[in-house]
């Protein structure tokens, strides 16, 4: 087997550097500078790097950000007039802000969305730390607290509207996002194009209602999540051209042999720890036609392999910050670090991992096996690297142990992740000595404009205070109790997954989560959603974006290898579901009793 490494054949003309390339340099060092000054720029439009909430008719207080040492940010009450609401109330410059409403609170952000959501003579709960003792302090409004610069949620344009016209307005982006995510579902045509032309929609009506600009939709688009989701994807596209998956998936067919148990469960735990790091897709492209080549020299149906597969890639993605675009976005946004996600995340994903193949042990003889006729006979022979391939092999695996290491420590040196993977993916564009012109068009530029046209649309869903209706709703359900709060967040997540695909599903819960009133600790809440769309992704063939590309590759392979399977050559929504659903309950009932645990004793 070749390698798939094209290198360097132009590298003396300077190949690569056409107008697409330039345009893609131009994009990374677009993402560079937002990872470093994006967040000051953003204070800079809608407010200043503090909450100056004292004044003429407001609670007389600000409230500021302390980071000591690069350890981890605090909110601290700054100056308090001694005759204003706050002053009255007993608040005290110097106390450490720890929750707002109920709510627990570590950044500038949540402060905002909290503070600009209470309206005029509301009183406002706030939890403050002083001397190393909590105390509750009830702050009643005198006016309200923020103008619309400082609130990207757009809570007081919202508001600033009659009732009838707040009705309206959340009446008319419920319906454009339904008739959106339909589509999505039916694929009648290409998901970017569908999202994109609905971003459109949403912003102009938007701009017609007065609460949605284009300078909100811009500040909308998570381009900490897009550089995380760019950086790892270069760095997984030139390991894969320069032949590493080949050789890895070489192996695993070595030391499986014939046994299709063995060969389940070897293929099962490298497709999850590949995934912990490189991209999802990335991988089942690779391992999954290794498997289909496999089944046809050792007569197994290879369709319950390829279901195990995007489910163990699922649960890689999950146990890392870095593994998939869910926890991209939530690491990128709720400022939580490389080593959190790996203490709280992969312990539960493992546990997961061996409930998912002690299932599939149990289910693997429902499927036919082909007759011995109608398979190939041969031999795997394993792949030829060039040097240009083996040098480009070697410098891809420095870059990604490097960045590895950088995300592990990011928390202690204050360094952006985002930052960190653009980085590594540009070394290796610039010198891998792959064919630039093959990264530019295997970086996922479909990806990258679905996901701004999403968060376009996510933005306009929260300025219309839908998604609001919907926290104020599950913490409703909740009666007050966070583990019932995380649970229910759990399961409404993965039902949603099941049918809309991770991706979306977790960019329409995240503003979602930031509206509940009560906080479970520890970051509970994001752990609850995490595992809520890993479930929901691996009950259907369209949970996951793995999932139509591998029938896809079935479909393909098949008359290539000469597989007859039953129920036709490729993997139906009903073959998925008959093994994906009890899979996401299995995996949704493990998962409530880790965050019930966690909400209770942690």
């Amino acid at each position: 087997m070749k390698s798939r490494a094209n290198v360097g054949a132009a590298s003396v003309n300077y190949e690569g550097f056409d107008l697409k390339v330039i345009l893609f340099l131009g994009l990374i060092s677009f993402l560079l500078f937002w990872s470093f000054w994006g967040k000051d720029l953003e204070k800079r439009i809608y407010g200043p790097t503090s909450l100056q909430l004292h004044g003429p008719g407001t609670i007389g207080a600000e409230i500021i950000v302390w980071q000591p040492g690069g350890s981890a940010p605090a909110l601290l009450v700054g100056h308090v007039e001694p005759s204003s609401p706050a002053g009255r109330a007993g608040l005290k410059p110097g106390d450490r802000i720890v929750g707002l409403d109920g709510r627990l609170v570590s950044s500038l952000e949540t402060a905002r969305h909290i503070i600009g959501s209470k309206g005029i003579g509301a009183t406002l709960k706030v939890t403050v730390n002083r001397n190393g003792r909590n105390k509750e302090i009830h702050v009643r409004l005198n006016d309200s607290l923020l103008d619309s610069r400082v609130l990207r949620n757009m809570a007081l344009k919202k508001h600033a509207l009659s009732f009838p016209g707040q009705i309206l307005a959340t009446l008319v982006f419920l319906k454009l996002a339904v008739i959106m995510f339909f589509l999505i579902y039916k694929n009648f045509v290409n998901r970017t194009l569908i999202v994109l032309l609905f971003a459109t929609a949403i912003l102009v009506m938007g701009i017609f209602l007065r609460i949605y600009s284009p300078v909100d939709a811009f500040f909308a688009i998570k381009f900490n999540t897009i550089s995380l989701l760019l950086g790892m994807g270069i760095i997984s596209v030139v390991l894969d051209e320069a032949g590493f998956f080949d050789y890895v998936a070489y192996k695993i067919s070595r030391f499986a042999g014939e046994s299709r148990l063995k060969l389940l469960i070897v293929f099962c735990i490298i497709t999850y720890f590949f995934s912990l790091v490189v991209n999802n897709l990335s991988t089942i492209l690779v391992i999954v036609p290794m498997t289909l080549k496999l089944s046809a020299i050792l007569r197994f149906d290879p369709r319950p392999f390829i279901i195990g597969e995007i489910i163990s890639s699922n649960l890689g993605g999950a146990s890392t910050m870095v593994g998939d675009f869910p926890n991209m976005l939530i690491s990128s946004e709720a400022g939580i670090g490389f080593n959190e996600f790996i203490i709280f995340m992969m312990p539960i994903c493992l546990i997961l991992l061996g409930v998912l193949l002690v299932f599939l042990n149990l289910k693997i003889g429902s499927f036919a096996v082909p007759d011995k006729d109608e398979a190939i006979q041969g031999r795997i022979r394993p792949p030829m690297f060039t040097h240009r391939g083996r040098r480009a092999l070697r410098r891809a695996v420095f870059v990604l142990c490097h960045v590895i290491f950088l995300f592990i420590i990011s928390g202690k040196i204050s360094l952006n992740p985002s930052a960190v993977a653009l980085f590594g993916g540009l070394s290796l564009f610039l010198f891998s000595g792959i064919n630039r012109m093959t990264l530019v068009r295997r970086a996922g530029f479909n990806d990258i404009l679905f996901f701004i046209g999403l968060f376009v649309v996510v933005g306009g869903l929260e300025a219309s205070g839908l998604l609001q209706y919907i926290s104020n709703g599950i913490a409703t359900m909740s009666f007050g109790k966070p583990w019932l709060l995380c649970v229910i967040l759990m399961w409404s997540a993965a039902l949603l997954t099941a049918f809309l695909n991770a991706g979306p599903t977790t960019a329409l819960f995240f503003p979602v989560v930031l509206g509940f009133g009560l906080m479970p600790p520890q970051h509970v809440v994001w752990w609850a959603l995490s595992l809520g769309v890993l479930a929901g992704s691996s009950a259907t063939i369209f949970g996951a974006t793995a999932g139509p590309v591998s029938a896809t590759l079935v479909e393909n392979y098949s008359s290539q290898y000469g597989l007859s399977l039953s129920g036709g050559n490729t993997i139906t929504f009903g073959q998925f579901a008959k093994l994906g659903i009890p899979v996401m309950l299995l995996f949704l009932s493990v998962s409530s009793v880790y965050v019930t645990y966690l909400c209770l004793y942690f």
